[in-house]
């Protein structure tokens, strides 16, 4: 997950989380989520079930995961919203 740092408040709390170098068991990724009023939380999570990604208001890819991988039938769209690409992950 990417966080867009745009005030000095919010740069320190990010600058203050990565000198911590958080290192995540494995099948975790880091991610930086917002906390209280105005500060930011690293984490470690695992990603399960569908995910959906949205840029620009449309849909471009879809699929599942499982265990923080990527299983079963994955699609990416193109700006129309027609299915330009389909994979079959294995979550081995």
């Amino acid at each position: 997950m990417a966080v867009t740092v745009s005030c000095s408040k919010s740069s320190a709390n990010y600058e203050a989380l990565v000198s911590r170098n958080i290192q995540c068991p494995e099948d975790t990724h880091l991610a930086y989520l917002p906390w209280g009023e105005s500060g930011l939380e690293a984490v470690c999570l695992q990603k399960r079930g569908p995910s959906v990604v949205a840029e620009h208001g449309r849909i471009k890819i879809e699929g599942q995961y499982s265990g923080d991988k990527q299983v079963g039938e994955w699609r990416w769209f193109d700006e129309s919203g027609t299915v330009v690409r389909t994979e079959q992950k294995d979550a081995r």
